[in-house]
């Protein structure tokens, strides 16, 4: 797997999994040690995620 910031939110990174099928977009703080799933995606369904947060952010 490889680890990427999402670069639309703070504090949330991407990853390939799956054979890189698969992206998990979640939340790390590894301060706290705590990690949140936000989103478990093909890549068709990642690039509507990232266009989505890219048009509506925080």
């Amino acid at each position: 797997p490889s680890l990427d910031n999402f670069k639309y939110r703070n504090k949330w990174w991407v990853l390939d999994v799956g054979g890189n099928n698969l992206r998990v977009i979640a939340y790390i703080n590894f301060i706290n040690k705590r990690f949140y799933v936000k989103h478990i995606a093909t890549h068709a369904e990642y690039d509507k995620l990232t266009r989505y947060y890219r048009e509506n952010k925080e």
